[in-house]
């Protein structure tokens, strides 16, 4: 029986000759010719459009369906997440579903726990078995004809709109190497490689908030050059949620743009997650942490922290427990009528801004008795 290469070697070379030209053939380029300021912006522009096409498009709408947007938006998207070479919309979608569904296991075309070289690009690279490499779990998205014309052409698409036009952009100046090299090599590789460290880095690097059993983190680093993704331990544990940067300082210009859209019914549907699941997960998330700080601890600071932990996570859950009630109770008054509506969403907004600054006065302890156990400090308040 002939035996499986290891690597796939068309991939292999793809994905080294794209980054070679990109960063050693722009450098000669530069060196000889100097650099023009459409070169640099040319850059920038297709960067954004198609790390858009990959967050709002495959990620976001396709993948985890976070979001509904019309059809002229789905086609836009699709083609913009063309330019970026990282697959087609079916086979992007079904290793990310296997990824957060089999998360860490070798169910998971990505997993963590085989390397951050594997995350990062490795998975890519190696043959993978044909039973794994399925496209599975994306039923759904057959049926969309925007995913069956992108799979006839998808190619095509990616060489007209990602290769084609920066080059004829770049005839209009005059340096239309200069442009392919800026606008299509150059940005491709750091499209990819800005998708991998969100597989890679951002479990490694970052904190975890939201779910502190997770390899997953948030970096508001990863975020700047991901249009959003970094916060990573927050999509691990809402994964339908639209957003990834919750907060509202927190970069996520995809966020920022699917909600632009709905303002005039280009997105609709917008998933997010209640207040309360969220601040249950941060509450358990230290909660976890305490639980196994404690179990390693000293007897003296066990015995000292234990119960007085316990009392605080309770009153958590009695919070949590009323808040949920309220807030079922008034979203199912939500009614046609619009002026009734202006209230019970005024009613909400106010149970949210109190019951969150309750839960956060109980964070904050929870907080402070964490630090001053990995300081091995006997102090409570």
């Amino acid at each position: 029986m002939k035996k499986q290469n290891s690597y796939n070697w068309n991939m292999v070379f793809f994905l080294s000759i794209i980054p070679l030209i990109g960063f050693v053939g722009t450098g000669i380029y530069v060196y000889h010719n100097g650099i023009v300021w459409q070169e640099p912006l040319l850059l920038l522009v297709f960067w954004f459009l198609s790390g858009m096409g990959i967050t709002m498009g495959y990620h976001r709408l396709f993948a985890h369906k976070s979001y509904e947007t019309t059809n002229f938006i789905q086609w836009v998207l699709m083609i913009l997440g063309s330019l970026a070479f990282e697959n087609t919309i079916l086979k992007w979608s079904s290793d990310h579903r296997k990824h957060h569904t089999h998360p860490e296991t070798e169910n998971d075309p990505y997993s963590i726990k085989e390397g951050f070289w594997h995350a990062h690009i490795g998975w890519i690279l190696k043959n993978t078995p044909e039973e794994k490499n399925k496209i599975i779990g994306v039923k759904d998205l057959e049926k969309k004809s925007v995913v069956k014309f992108q799979n006839k052409y998808y190619f095509h698409i990616g060489i007209l709109f990602g290769m084609v036009l920066p080059l004829c952009i770049g005839l209009l100046y005059g340096r239309p190497l200069g442009a392919i090299l800026w606008g299509t090599f150059l940005r491709i590789t750091l499209v990819h490689h800005a998708t991998f460290f969100i597989n890679s880095l951002c479990h490694y690097v970052g904190a975890r908030p939201y779910d502190s059993n997770s390899t997953a983190r948030d970096s508001w680093f990863v975020s700047l050059f991901t249009f959003g993704e970094g916060y990573h331990n927050y999509h691990h544990k809402f994964q339908w949620d639209y957003r990834n940067g919750i907060k509202w300082f927190a970069f996520d210009p995809s966020k920022w743009i699917i909600n632009f859209l709905s303002y005039f019914g280009f997105a609709y549907n917008l998933k997010k997650a209640k207040e309360y699941l969220i601040w249950e997960s941060r509450i358990e998330s230290i909660k976890n942490q305490l639980n196994d700080k404690l179990s390693s601890a000293t007897d003296s600071i066990a015995n000292l922290y234990i119960s007085k932990v316990e009392l605080l996570y309770n009153q958590s859950q009695d919070i949590f427990t009323i808040w949920k009630e309220l807030d079922l109770k008034y979203n199912k008054s939500i009614s046609v009528d619009k002026l009734k509506n202006k209230e019970i969403i005024k009613k909400i907004r106010n149970i949210n801004k109190e019951n969150i600054n309750k839960v956060k006065l109980i964070k904050i302890d929870l907080d402070q008795i964490l630090l001053n156990i990995k300081r091995g400090k006997l102090v409570l308040d």
